[in-house]
């Protein structure tokens, strides 16, 4: 019987109180229907048994033979996409075309970011100091991402923390252990027993050699690799687990260390990483050149600057005050447009103006006597602060009394240890 036939008569003998099953039915059949763009066509096509599947499609329409490739193509794209994420999900990043901040700084925003599970900034401004362009910030930025990817595999699987959040201590060897992952650097030799990773002259550092456990793992692409895929030169990130090691009371031969201990430090390398970007988008100064924008603590309108920035203390309220528990800690941050003695105006990243009472004249304070300690550097408008304050959680108002206030910081810019103290 022809399938038309037999389809005909399925249906004719359906009750008429009878209602269809939606649910059931698109379960079923999209259960079935991967396997059925290679099998429907072959099983329906009138051949000989004994013709090999090669044979069989030359029967086929050429649509049909379109249809089992694509089919065939998704097949394998799905499983090489899986094998990426045995050990980390494939790290993304996506960013804006620059724009000018409020500050008169170049910034990007983050689009879409995929680096793991923790927090990513939702901006990223450049430096005035900065080792790197505008053009550059996307790529550094997509490094981050795949280094911070690597480093929460690394915590995850040889992180070995303790219920309470503290690193298990070996209680053969007493050495407390916990994983770390290095800076990017490039291998300057590798053999069957040990691996030296270059040092760089522009930070004074020397080269590492590192003996090769029997476990070592050598991972490219998000997955295990054999040892081949790895030669002089190539880009890496490496793992060791790093400890410090206790000498048993017992062992001592000073009485310093029977008394007070004796400690070791310990490191084990762990696994090589092969990263995916040029050694350059990895540095620590091009890093350092961007600052991390992230939502101030209170005004979910605004960012305030982290990441890579120092500030200055200009006023703290110590003493303690009993708030009432709907009041919360806030923070806002901008650049001054207005100084007027103790009153000042600051404009947040969103535009808004916020107007701030101090109990003294802070400003002028800083600048007649500690900023010959600050590189002669004087606060003026245009420089940033920040603002942390008390207040109502449903209250948001741009006026500040100098009884909310209880901390200001004037933020300086900062792109590498050593460099000359500037305001931000």
């Amino acid at each position: 019987m022809k399938d038309s036939q037999f389809n005909a008569l399925l249906a004719a003998s359906k009750p008429d109180n009878y209602k269809s099953n939606t649910i059931f039915t698109d379960a079923v059949m999209s259960s079935i229907k991967t396997s059925e763009i290679l099998s429907s066509q072959v099983r329906k096509t009138s051949v000989n048994k004994k013709e090999t599947l090669f044979m069989k499609l030359r029967h086929l329409p050429k649509f049909a033979i379109v249809a089992i490739a694509i089919g065939v193509l998704a097949l394998l794209s799905g499983t090489a996409y899986a094998t990426y994420q045995l050990l980390w999900q494939k790290p993304e990043a996506s960013v804006s075309k620059p724009t000018t901040s409020q500050s008169g700084r170049k910034e990007v925003s983050l689009l879409f970011s995929q680096c793991g599970t923790t927090y990513t900034p939702e901006r990223y401004e450049l430096k005035r100091d900065a080792t790197i362009t505008a053009d550059q910030i996307e790529k550094v930025v997509k490094a981050q991402c795949e280094l911070q990817a690597i480093n929460e595999w690394a915590e995850t699987t040889y992180g070995g923390k303790s219920s309470d959040g503290s690193y298990k201590i070996d209680s053969k060897s007493q050495a407390m252990r916990h994983p770390g992952v290095s800076a990017a650097a490039r291998i300057g030799s590798i053999n069957k027993s040990s691996i030296t990773f270059s040092g760089q002259n522009k930070y004074n550092t020397q080269d590492t050699t590192l003996d090769i456990p029997k476990d070592i793992r050598y991972i490219a692409n998000g997955t295990d690799v054999t040892s081949t895929q790895f030669k002089p030169g190539d880009t890496v990130v490496y793992v060791t687990k790093q400890g410090t090691r206790q000498t048993p009371k017992e062992d001592c031969v000073t009485d310093a260390c029977r008394e007070y201990g004796e400690y070791f430090t310990t490191q084990a390398l762990i696994a090589v990483i092969k990263l995916d970007r040029p050694f350059d988008d990895y540095d620590q100064s091009a890093w350092q050149s961007l600052t991390e924008l992230s939502v101030c603590e209170g005004n979910k309108e605004d960012l305030c600057l982290g990441g890579y920035s120092g500030s200055i203390d200009l006023y703290m309220n110590t003493m303690s005050q009993d708030f009432e528990k709907k009041i919360i800690t806030k923070e806002i941050q901008g650049v001054i447009t207005e100084l007027n003695g103790k009153s000042l105006k600051i404009k947040s990243s969103s535009g808004s103006i916020y107007t701030v009472t101090t109990p003294s004249d802070v400003i002028s304070s800083f600048n007649n006597n500690k900023s010959t300690d600050y590189n002669n550097q004087n606060i003026k408008i245009g420089s940033t602060l920040s603002i942390r304050y008390n207040e109502k959680e449903t209250e948001h108002t741009k006026t500040i009394d100098v009884d909310k206030v209880f901390w200001v910081t004037v933020k300086l810019e900062i792109v590498k240890k050593g460099d000359p103290v500037k305001l931000y």
